[in-house]
């Protein structure tokens, strides 16, 4: 038998429904679901003015756990669900992301989406390149699952490099680090025997997060004589510089996991070996204080992204002009 107090809230909730007042449809069927757990249709209603999707799909599993075959909560808890788990991804929740993206996989494992977002919080960068797959099988062109193809494979890259460096670095080579950034940078000396031409420019190290930012900077430094080296972030450039000595110039993006540019940039202009190397800022912040921030770092140049190739030679060419020789 239903509560009397519970009938009233519903008859208020109703008249708040008719009002358009939402926010007082939701307390008065929150106070009805308290009274009567059982009450499938406070919990029917519930799921309609719900303010999450995490508090919608509590509603629609309790309708189910009262009544299975309630075909209307039937056909909303997979969008639902779906909902909740992105939430829980955005709020930095892998775990809750992780069991709600995935049961509604299991009901339905050709939502492209879910399988984006899972990867997402995936417990390893092959992991996710694994969902990312499987999303692309789907959709060939998603645009987010290439997009993370593109950051997980870098990922996967890098932690390989650094594999190979650890094992090939000698065990008493002291680290460069933010804690450590006055220590002295030895050139790496020469190998004998070494063959082929040489670029004539130096050595340019390019920093940035994002792997096709990096190929494209790339491509146009070693188009321009510059022997080019790579690093997806601040502690990852560090250690290019202890491993390949001083760079004839950094061009160095802002927003990077991490440790970012400007930590970066102070970085390099407090070590004695590596104050005076010019340094490019490549970044999409381009607002007065931005530049201004960027300049206290020490930066030479700031330049916006999206980046012209041009505008990006004509400020390489003046802090490292072509040597006539």
């Amino acid at each position: 038998m239903t509560n009397p107090n519970v009938i009233d809230l519903l008859r208020e909730a109703t008249i708040a429904v008719r009002a358009k007042d939402k926010s007082r449809t939701r307390v008065l069927l929150l106070e009805a679901t308290k009274l009567d757990p059982r009450n499938e249709t406070a919990w029917q209603w519930l799921a309609g003015v719900a303010d999450s999707p995490t508090e919608a799909l509590h509603a629609l599993e309790s309708i189910l756990a009262l009544n299975p075959s309630n075909e209307k909560a039937k056909a909303a808890i997979g969008a639902v669900r779906l909902q909740a788990g992105i939430a829980a991804a955005k709020a930095k929740d892998p775990a809750t992301a992780r069991r709600l993206l995935r049961a509604v996989i299991a009901e339905d494992p050709r939502i492209e989406s879910a399988w984006v977002w899972l990867a997402s919080v995936a417990d390893s960068p092959a992991e996710a390149l694994s969902h990312l797959g499987r999303a692309l099988e789907i959709n060939p062109e998603s645009a987010p699952a290439k997009r993370g193809v593109l950051f997980y494979r870098a990922k996967v890259e890098a932690a390989q490099l650094a594999e190979q460096a650890r094992g090939s670095s000698q065990a008493n080579t002291p680290t460069l680090n933010a804690a450590k950034a006055d220590t002295k940078v030895v050139p790496r000396a020469k190998r004998p025997g070494t063959e082929g031409p040489r670029p004539t420019r130096g050595t340019v190290l390019v920093v940035d997060d994002s792997r096709t930012i990096r190929k494209l900077v790339s491509m146009t430094m070693a188009g321009a004589g510059f022997q080019v080296v790579e690093a997806e972030d601040g502690s990852s450039a560090l250690d290019r510089i202890r491993q390949i000595g001083v760079p004839q110039l950094i061009l160095l993006d802002v927003a990077m996991p991490g440790m970012d540019g400007y930590e970066l940039c102070r970085l390099v202009r407090r070590n004695p070996d590596t104050q005076k190397v010019p340094i490019i800022m490549l970044t999409g912040k381009d607002g007065f204080f931005d530049k201004i921030r960027g300049r206290l770092a020490g930066t030479n140049v700031y330049l916006s992204k999206p980046l012209q190739p041009e505008a990006l030679l004509l400020a390489v060419n003046k802090h490292c002009p072509v040597d006539p020789a």
